[in-house]
């Protein structure tokens, strides 16, 4: 692929919608576990604790011990309290295990099985906060549970999730730990967020670069596909568009994105393509706007040969430019 010039920084214009760094409305702190039940006696967990979208926490199933991720993360608690946490995600974990095999057996559910769960709270603004306990069964939607009435409650209406939601409701000392544990996740929430802020708060400017992909052979009249590739940027809101002759391309077939994706350093990336037709005459540019740029955006412009009064670049890479 051919490599564009380099990138520009420009004021927002009159019209141009913009991200800021506004605060995040609300801030989450969710605990995921993936069990893999291959039969009655084999079992794999994973767990992890996420703060936003910042991994804070894991959990090696095995010893059920908790790593910190961030030199923050054991923050809030005291080594005794940490202690006393993994012996009750040990003695639940068991628990948790011996309650799945039973609904399985009585049910004639078959092996495999796969829960994922998501437990946490989301803290408001306004100082409310949500707390909440999902679970899935091989990837559907199963179970929650209802921290303020101290109940499970199906997520589905069929047998098996209406037996499942019983026989766990029929266990009160366990509704009760739940509880616990989601009441002090508010708490916990609110230390994470204050030790965690810079964290939480860090601005990383996206990197971006603009090429053909394939281009077709002189003379074909098939499009080229230009790619714009966004990446290294935190947070995650990001809004990428293309610009002919200036105007921002609306929605529609000449255009694809490949969604927001994380990198392996807590960063992330996108893709947007756009479908133009050679030797139209047209200047097209990729434009990214991010919160780390300060309300400007940043202008990569494709192809060699320059259009005066243009924000952009007329198309060339190997194609004629027309005035």
């Amino acid at each position: 692929p051919t490599i564009t010039t380099q990138p520009v920084l420009c004021p927002a214009l009159p019209g141009d919608p913009t991200i800021t760094t506004q605060p995040v409305p609300s801030v989450t702190l969710r605990l995921l576990h993936i069990n893999v039940f291959h039969n009655a006696s084999s079992t794999d967990a994973q767990g992890m604790a996420l703060l936003g979208d910042l991994e804070i926490h894991s959990l090696d199933c095995s010893t059920c011990e908790i790593r910190f991720l961030q030199p923050w993360a054991q923050q809030g608690l005291t080594p005794k309290q940490w202690q006393d946490l993994e012996l009750l995600i040990h003695r639940s974990l068991f628990s948790f295990n011996r309650t799945v095999n039973t609904i399985a057996q009585q049910q004639g559910k078959g092996y495999p099985i796969v829960i994922q769960g998501s437990l946490g709270c989301e803290l408001h603004p306004n100082g409310t906060s949500r707390r909440f306990y999902d679970v899935g069964v091989n990837g559907e939607d199963f179970i929650s549970f209802d921290a303020d009435a101290g109940k499970w409650v199906a997520r589905r209406g069929d047998k098996l999730a209406r037996y499942a939601r019983d026989l766990l409701n029929q266990d009160k000392a366990a509704a009760m730990t739940l509880q616990f544990l989601l009441r002090t996740s508010v708490n916990q929430l609110e230390s994470f967020v204050q030790h965690g802020n810079e964290s939480l708060e860090r601005q990383e400017r996206p990197v971006a670069v603009v090429f053909a992909r394939a281009p077709p052979p002189a003379g074909t009249p098939a499009p080229v596909l230009l790619v714009c590739r966004v990446t290294g940027f935190y947070p995650r809101p990001v809004r990428v568009a293309w610009l002919q002759d200036g105007e921002e391309v609306g929605p529609g077939g000449r255009l694809n994105s490949s969604g927001i994706l994380p990198n392996a350093d807590l960063t992330y990336q996108l893709r947007s393509s756009l479908a133009v037709e050679p030797g139209a005459g047209h200047s097209y540019a990729c434009r990214v706007q991010h919160s780390s740029l300060g309300g400007r955006s940043l202008l990569i412009p494709w192809g060699r040969c320059t259009s005066p009064g243009r924000r952009g670049v007329v198309v060339s890479g190997g194609f004629p430019c027309t005035s």
